[in-house]
């Protein structure tokens, strides 16, 4: 048994020595390589590919670097490629993207180093070398050939373009399809149902709190700035008051309120789980007093028809507040919204109560 495991120690002993041989160089590397890429010291740059080709087995980075030294210097890039391409070094490469963009990419590093080459996933390197890509594509100084072409697409992070410009099968993306499924339903718009309760801010003879109820349409959540239409209503005792009808004074017991309005909002944080979203409305609506007038006029062929005509009182409403909402699964969502509300009643002159302006509302809403 003691010479079983004397063997296993001797054959492990220099892959462990190996790859912590390994890890100490790309630390080190990576240190330096921001500064040294930033500046196009090239000189220090081969020194570090030499390094990490020299002290670590099968290093994706050192020939990425090394071929992106090639294309920025003019140089010829066929061997590299071949050397890249032949080695499944891009497989690597759109695997260790995909694993970056996941939510848990900083746990997964933690739990498998080694699988990453002891490269931390979204370090700074990476984006360094993605820009450096994507200016090499932009630039009119620079002719590059197919496979160059396709080459700087992969450091892009332009996968799908690298496959075609190969005309290779795309792998399986699970991530990223994930990412893009999610994408691709922020690009519609949703309904949104609420409910919630209404309240006067200040001391208020006429309304207490109330439900209240709504529904809306909001633009897509991939956008900056979001429109809103929406309608909402709400349900009261409100105490009597006086209106102007006919005329002359009368009182009248509303029971609901309603109102349509535009808005904006700005989405101020998107986690693609959490979204938050400050908002501004503005819209016309009616206190429903019950009131109604009828009459009579003829058609086109002199038969006469009865009308209505319903006595409400007008306002102008105007909200500002936030939205918070929680992603469920493809266009679903839940969410709490607050607003403050202001609503001069005095706006229509049928109105001779005296109502306070001042409001606020807590809904609860699902869109979908």
């Amino acid at each position: 048994m003691r010479f079983i495991l004397f063997i296993i120690i001797l054959v492990y002993s220099p892959y462990c020595l190996a790859q912590q041989g390994c890890e100490t160089l790309v630390t080190a590397s990576l240190q330096r390589l921001l500064s040294v890429l930033v500046k196009n010291d090239f000189n220090q740059l081969q020194t570090i590919i030499n390094t990490l080709k020299g002290g670590c087995d099968k290093n994706e980075l050192a020939l990425r670097l090394e071929i992106t030294q090639q294309l920025v210097l003019q140089q010829n890039t066929d061997l590299s490629i071949k050397a890249y391409l032949d080695g499944r070094y891009d497989d690597i490469l759109v695997q260790r993207f995909d694993d970056a963009a996941s939510k848990k990419a900083n746990e997964q590093y933690r739990r498998n180093p080694e699988k990453y080459q002891y490269f931390p996933l979204n370090h700074k390197v990476d984006s360094l070398l993605k820009l450096k890509a994507q200016a090499l594509l932009s630039s009119e100084s620079y002719t590059l050939n197919p496979r160059e072409t396709a080459i700087v697409y992969l450091f892009a992070d332009y996968i799908d373009n690298f496959y075609d410009e190969l005309d290779k099968t795309p792998k399986k993306r699970p991530i990223i399809d994930k990412i893009k499924e999610a994408d691709k339903m922020k690009d519609a718009p949703t309904i949104g149902v609420h409910a919630g309760i209404f309240s006067p801010l200040q001391r208020n003879t006429a309304y207490g709190v109330a439900p209240a109820f709504g529904l809306s349409l909001m633009g897509p959540f991939s956008n900056l700035f979001i429109p809103e239409l929406s309608y909402k209503f709400r349900v009261h005792e409100a105490a009597p008051f006086d209106m102007k009808y006919k005329g002359e004074i009368r009182e009248v017991s509303p029971r609901s309120s309603h109102f349509i309005s535009l808005g904006i909002g700005y989405k101020v944080y998107d986690s693609g789980k959490i979204i938050v979203l400050p908002k501004l409305n503005s819209g016309l609506g009616f206190i429903w007093t019950g009131l109604s007038e009828s009459y009579y006029q003829e058609d086109e062929y002199g038969n006469e028809e009865r009308n209505t005509s319903y006595k409400n009182i007008n306002t102008w409403q105007n909200s500002i507040g936030v939205a918070s909402m929680l992603h469920i699964k493809r266009k679903t969502y839940i969410g709490l919204e607050t607003n403050y509300h202001f609503i001069p009643y005095s706006w229509d002159s049928r109105l001779k109560s005296n109502i306070p302006s001042h409001y606020v509302s807590l809904d609860l809403f699902i869109r979908f």
